[in-house]
């Protein structure tokens, strides 16, 4: 039986900043993915692997805001949502009248009639047409 490769919390932190899941950084040491959350029981590598993947969580951030200083559109909508609460708004539409009643018409004259079936004709301001 070949010796069990050893995993020091070095190894888990080297993968783990690259955000790297626990079956990916198993497949990177040669052991199961079972040998790593075992290991990741134990405080020291826990300790490990979670400052590593919240130094690389801190970097990015850092990059994004950043490029949102640097004027990059994108980049300055999602910090503002993200740190100053700012929303889209949605936009109210104002249907145009002659629309409205039109579609009224197309579905049997009343809000709520019934639907056309799809192959009858229908009589829409004096011109007959077939409903798909």
């Amino acid at each position: 039986m070949p010796p069990k490769p050893s995993v020091t919390p070095e190894q888990i932190a080297f993968y783990a900043e690259d955000m790297c899941t626990q079956e990916e950084i198993a497949q990177c040491l040669g052991v199961t993915q079972q040998a790593i959350s075992k290991l990741l029981q134990k405080p020291e590598y826990a300790r490990a692997y979670e400052n590593a993947r919240a130094n690389t969580k801190r970097n990015l951030r850092r990059a994004q805001l950043q490029a949102a200083l640097k004027g990059d559109k994108t980049a300055l909508i999602w910090t503002g949502k993200q740190y100053l609460d700012q929303r889209d708004s949605p936009k109210e539409i104002k249907v145009d009248q002659d629309v409205q009643v039109t579609y009224i018409a197309r579905w049997g004259g009343q809000p709520g009639g019934e639907l056309p079936a799809a192959d009858e004709t229908m009589l829409i301001e004096g011109e007959a047409s077939e409903e798909e």
